[in-house]
């Protein structure tokens, strides 16, 4: 019985599939962690501005 060769390209091919998907998983968790603290900075900001407009009146 012979062995049969390994896929030589099929290998390579989920490789690269598999590091794309995690470069962007990775790619995309960064930028909402950003997003998300921008959004919750903004928040913040608008709750301290909030009493100051009343104070105002």
């Amino acid at each position: 019985m012979q062995k049969k060769a390994p896929n030589k390209v099929l290998a390579p091919i989920v490789i690269a599939g598999i590091t794309i998907g995690f470069l962007a998983s990775a790619y995309k968790y960064i930028f909402a962690a950003k997003k998300r603290t921008e959004i919750e900075r903004n928040k913040q900001q608008l709750k301290n501005d909030a009493p100051d407009q009343k104070k105002s009146v």
